[in-house]
């Protein structure tokens, strides 16, 4: 597939995205393929699929929310964490390998034609990417960089979520839909389903279906409970959140939110999920014991991001619309005083000590750090045009930021989180976009 082909098929799948109304300052100019990052990055949330760091998945917090600090290791042979980008625009398409420790790029790892969403397993040994155009998730051996077979799953894969204990891989898949028509809209066939995948077999489960009556819901979020036992399912034109039971891949009765869910947070204790929004400006609090919602919570236009501090006390929601961060007050789910970062507030990523914040700002290109402590806001970090995702090592040190490109070489932008200063970008292949971090093996 030659680069125009790929570029109008990434075009094509843009363009399939509904409006959604006033784009501060010309923020997410690359499309709503943005707000489908809600990688939650469903592994620590954060790191794997980076908002919602009350997911817990152990890469940076453990199975109960807080920050385990690695064990040091003076062996020769103990590996530092490995941060893996995807590369969608590669011919064939890469994932490559940067380490954590030198910021290195290694040798690319070729995979199918449009590598997009990732998740790895906490012990960080398999790496599962998905790939657009194939219909299918890749596994892929950290420890040699070798891809094994690959998993179908369902039509239009778009994102994947690791649960906290590393056995289930879910993966949203938002086909079926009829040809020539307009995804999304009224007429389309099927619903859009969550496809689980066994870690411990690489194989794929029978699809949960989320959607309903003739139309085809972009899942905007999979976000699972630190306890692994629940996966909370956004579907952004129902309104809806649908809860699925891990053990058995069973859908529970759909919880009413407002208006256009795309973001869902855990807290670390597990007892509260926080759903982003975005149409209605508002977080809904939802009971996990009952699955009930509470009274919305009125914040900034345009929620995008939900990422909540390692101790549970504090919710904090990154509104697009508005170019600022509202703190929320888990204890009494009141909303505090916006903290202004930049226009294009989408994505989040906090230290394991949950002293500072980090908001990617797509309008500019920055990343403004936030004090946690006095919720003050920082001098913006500048790191260019077409800002994509952003994660945080285990150990808090460093920040990565990819900025996508649709010719020549994109890059990663390390950030020093000890003096808030970018490092020289690193050259990690064509239009770098998805990056998850593997965690260290350290010698035994």
């Amino acid at each position: 597939m030659d680069e125009q082909t790929m570029r109008d098929m990434l075009a094509q799948a843009v363009a399939a995205e509904p409006p959604a109304g006033p784009i501060a300052q010309g923020a997410l100019g690359a499309g709503m393929r943005l707000r489908r990052r809600r990688r939650i990055r469903g592994s620590a949330t954060c790191v794997a699929i980076i908002a919602v760091i009350a997911a817990a998945v152990p890469l940076l917090t453990g199975a109960s929310g807080r920050h385990t600090t690695p064990v040091q290791h003076k062996n020769r042979h103990s590996r530092a964490a490995v941060l893996y980008v995807t590369n969608v625009n590669a011919q064939p398409g890469t994932v490559t390998p940067i380490s954590t420790a030198t910021n290195k790029a290694g040798k690319p790892i070729k995979l199918g034609a449009t590598p997009d969403e990732m998740a790895v397993t906490p012990d960080g040994k398999i790496l599962y990417v998905v790939d657009l155009s194939s219909n299918a998730v890749t596994p892929v051996a950290t420890a040699t960089g070798t891809a094994g077979a690959s998993i179908m799953v369902g039509l239009s894969p778009d994102m994947i979520t690791m649960t906290p204990n590393g056995k289930t891989a879910y993966v949203a898949c938002q086909g079926p839909s009829r040809p020539g028509r307009r995804p999304n809209s009224p007429g389309t066939e099927g619903p859009g389903s969550v496809v689980p995948i066994s870690t411990a077999t690489d194989t794929a489960g029978k699809p949960v279906k989320v959607g309903g009556r003739g139309y085809e819901p972009v899942i905007q979020a999979i976000t699972i409970t630190p306890d692994s036992r629940t996966a909370y399912v956004a579907a952004f034109y129902l309104n809806t959140v649908i809860p699925i039971t891990v053990a058995t891949d069973k859908p529970g009765k759909p919880i009413a939110v407002g208006q256009r869910p795309d973001a869902v947070a855990v807290t670390p204790d597990g007892t509260t999920a926080y759903v982003a929004n975005y149409a209605s400006g508002t977080v809904t609090p939802i009971t996990v014991a009952t699955n009930t919602p509470g009274r919305p919570i009125k914040v900034g236009s345009q929620p995008e991001a939900i990422v909540i501090t390692p101790d549970g006390k504090t919710a904090y929601v990154a509104n697009n619309g508005s170019g600022a961060v509202t703190p929320i007050s888990t204890a009494t789910n009141t909303a505090g005083q916006p903290i202004r970062t930049g226009p294009g507030a989408y994505e989040m990523v906090i230290t394991p000590d949950g002293r500072t914040l980090y908001v990617l700002n797509y309008g500019p290109g920055t990343v403004t750090p936030v004090q946690t402590a006095t919720n003050r806001a920082g001098q913006p970090i500048r790191i260019g045009r077409w800002p994509d995702s952003i994660v945080i090592t285990p150990n808090g040190r460093t920040v990565y930021v990819s900025r996508f490109s649709n010719g020549g070489t994109g890059t990663v932008t390390p950030i020093s989180t000890a003096t808030n200063t970018a490092g020289p970008p690193i050259k990690a292949g064509v239009s770098p976009r998805t990056l998850v971090v593997a965690p260290g093996t350290p010698a035994r």
